[in-house]
């Protein structure tokens, strides 16, 4: 029998919850990158569910500090608000540097890596 993220997230306990939205995320915003797309919050909230921005924040950073752990390109600077850029908390790379990392966000062969599991995302938001 398949589970569904919500039901996972319910059952989760405190300080998963976010780990396990980031899993979610981290499945969509692969494909947006492999279709060289960008996404709103809003976009990425409402397929979670969620009425408002605000636990996208912890989700987001979860992916955000895996990937600066693993030397990964930064998957969350393609997530943007509605002026087009990456919000407040997002703090992987300098701004100058913007249009090049999101290139190589574009350009990076995520679906041959391994995806990062629950745990992998809960631990990389802990040692940040």
């Amino acid at each position: 029998m398949y589970q569904l993220f919500d039901d996972v997230v319910e059952d989760a306990k405190s300080g998963e919850k976010s780990a396990v939205r980031a899993l979610q995320a981290w499945q969509y915003l692969i494909g947006k990158a492999e279709n060289r797309q960008i996404v709103q919050y809003d976009e990425l909230r409402l397929l979670m569910g969620y009425s408002d921005n605000r636990p996208m924040g912890v989700i987001l950073g979860c992916i955000m500090f895996y990937c600066k752990q693993n030397e990964l390109p930064p998957l969350t600077l393609i997530v943007v608000n509605q002026s087009g850029v990456p919000g407040e908390g997002f703090s992987a790379e300098k701004w100058e540097d913007y249009h090049q990392r999101r290139e190589d966000v574009f350009n990076f062969f995520w679906y041959k890596i391994i995806p990062p599991t629950v745990d992998e995302f809960r631990q990389a938001r802990e040692n940040a």
